[in-house]
Order: structure tokens, then C-alpha cells, then sequence
């Protein structure tokens, strides 16, 4: 997913900004309030205090279900970016963790051996280049739409 698509809040979004259910952190929560399925991530990152801030920001509210991609009619999340600056540790932290979990609950025992890798990376550009072996196993995964989707919230996460 590209920073550049639109967002839109989900359900479970809509519900948290009227029920402070999941108790989200005030700037997070901030962030979910301005969601509104016209402003790009882009848009919303540049709201945040610093750029860092809202990726992560973004990819919490992203990865909790708080909030989806508005995917325009024939497009693809397939299409990864070609250069990127590099994040900050904790960010890398962040999406290999997110892969390593998500990996594990869409395919089981058989992830045993991609989510040893993805551990051992260290920065944003070796994790991108899991994405292809990351794809092939997620052909085998019996939910296709949660393992797409998943894939356009690491993409989110490495953007």
C-alpha cells in the first residue's frame, strides 16, 4: 500500500472513536479521528508532529482494523515502490514483528522457516526483499483476502 492511497475508517474504527473501546493513545486517536476517506495517508502523515510518528501511527490504526484502504477501481497493492528512505530502527522493529505474528496466524507451523528470516533482517531494504518469498507462501494460505491484506498493511508499515 502506498501512503498516497486514500483511507477510510472500518466498523471497528467508527465504533472506537464513539466508544473509546480499545483506549488508543491520544495521538493515535487523534490520527483516526481525521480519517475521513477523502485524505491520503500522505495527507495524514503530514498532520502528524513528525513523519516517523505517523507511518507508525498509521500502521497501528491499520494493523488494529481501525481503519482500510480506499483501493481505486483496477488498481493494485501488487506494485511495490521502487526506492525508499530508510526507517528508523524501531519501525523495522515494528513491520518485522507485524510479518513474523501475522505470517504465523495465516499459515501455522508451515511459516516456521520465512519467519526465521524475517527476524534476521536488519533493515527496511532486506525486508522488501522478502516480499517476493512472502507472496509465494501466501499462495498457500487458506484466507486469501487477510493474506492480501496483510501485505498491503507491511507495505503500509515499509512506505
Amino acid at each position: 500500500m502506498k501512503l498516497s492511497s486514500v483511507l477510510s475508517k472500518t466498523p471497528k474504527g467508527l465504533d472506537e472513536i464513539s466508544t473509546r473501546a480499545n483506549r488508543l493513545p491520544s495521538r493515535v486517536r487523534a490520527l483516526l479521528i481525521m480519517v475521513d476517506g477523502h485524505r491520503t495517508g500522505d495527507e495524514l502523515v503530514a498532520l502528524s508532529s513528525s513523519s516517523a510518528e505517523g507511518k507508525r501511527h498509521l500502521a497501528a490504526l491499520l494493523n488494529g482494523g481501525f481503519i482500510q484502504v480506499q483501493s481505486p477501481p483496477g488498481s493494485s497493492a501488487k506494485d511495490l515502490p521502487d526506492a525508499h528512505p530508510a526507517l528508523p530502527d524501531e519501525d523495522i522493529s515494528l513491520a518485522r514483528s507485524y510479518a513474523a505474528r501475522t505470517l504465523m496466524e495465516l499459515l501455522g507451523a508451515q511459516a516456521g522457516a520465512l519467519v526465521a528470516e524475517i527476524e534476521r533482517t536488519r533493515t527496511r531494504d532486506e525486508l522488501l526483499r522478502q516480499l517476493v518469498k512472502l507472496r509465494a507462501a501466501l499462495r498457500a494460505a487458506p484466507d486469501q483476502k487477510a493474506a492480501q491484506q496483510f501485505l498491503e498493511k507491511l507495505v503500509l508499515v515499509l512506505d
